[in-house]
């Protein structure tokens, strides 16, 4: 391989490894062609590309990018199986082939972004596949969901049983309070014709007392007008009887001449 086509390999491989979830780096010595292309034929059934690389190349052309953090890992023989899509992918299939060949040896590798060891890979190979963790976690959703809102149907059912509580204590309140403005109000008003009743009647004994004293002043008038009319007879005949005795008496001398 002369050197242009050198650069063309890293160049290839520095975009590949610009956008990739998971690579695992793994020693194939000891695998003859039969068991790597059947181990290429199982990643490429999840869409995971199996292909043999060079230390010097990989070195290269992982500067740069988060593959640079298993610089340690290209010694020896190598060969890397790289995923786009499913970045647990690659680990579940490369474990299982190393329990059936144990000759395939899993160095390390480089999980979405963060560099692992074969024990973690063979930690994350154990977990379950996406499909049930998308399951799982949508269960975990829905079941949340649930309790969220069986919990606040709950507390609104709370709510709306306090409000109506309230509402009737409200309205037992207004019935009370109307009624005791009821009763204030009869109570005003028979205050107040109570009132009136006894004006009028303090007007009546007033009006009464007045005509009383006009009556009894009218008939102290008239009596004493009968007086005066009495004493001025009585008077008129003294004078008369005073008047004919006078006379009586100038008749005798009369008589003697």
């Amino acid at each position: 391989m002369n050197r242009r086509e050198k650069e063309r390999v890293v160049s290839e491989l520095h975009q590949k490894l610009q956008n990739i979830r998971a690579v695992i780096l793994t020693d194939y010595r000891g695998l003859n062609v039969e068991e790597i292309t059947r181990l290429r034929r199982q990643l490429q059934k999840v869409s995971v590309e199996y292909r043999v690389v060079k230390n010097t190349l990989m070195r290269l052309a992982s500067k740069g990018t988060g593959l640079e953090g298993l610089s340690d890992f290209f010694v020896g023989p190598t060969a890397m199986a790289v995923s786009n899509d499913d970045p647990l992918a690659p680990a579940r299939v490369l474990l299982e082939f190393s329990k059936e060949t144990p000759l395939l040896e899993i160095r390390g590798g480089l999980i979405e972004g963060r560099v692992v060891g074969p024990r973690e890979i063979e930690g994350i190979a154990k977990l379950p596949r996406r499909e049930v963790l998308l399951s799982n976690l949508l269960r975990v959703l829905v079941g949340g969901q649930l309790r969220l809102v069986n919990t606040l149907s709950s507390h609104i059912r709370r709510v709306v049983q306090v409000l109506e509580v309230i509402r009737i204590a409200r309205q037992g309140e207004e019935e009370v309070k109307a009624k005791v403005e009821v009763k204030e109000g009869a109570g005003e008003e028979a205050e107040v014709k109570a009132q009136e009743g006894v004006e009028k009647e303090v007007e009546e004994e007033a009006t009464k007392a007045e005509v009383g004293a006009n009556e009894e002043a009218e008939v102290e008038a008239q009596e004493g007008v009968e007086e005066e009319a009495t004493k001025a007879e009585v008077g008129a005949n003294e004078e008369v009887e005073e008047g004919a005795k006078k006379e009586a008496k100038k008749e005798p001398k009369k008589k003697q001449t």
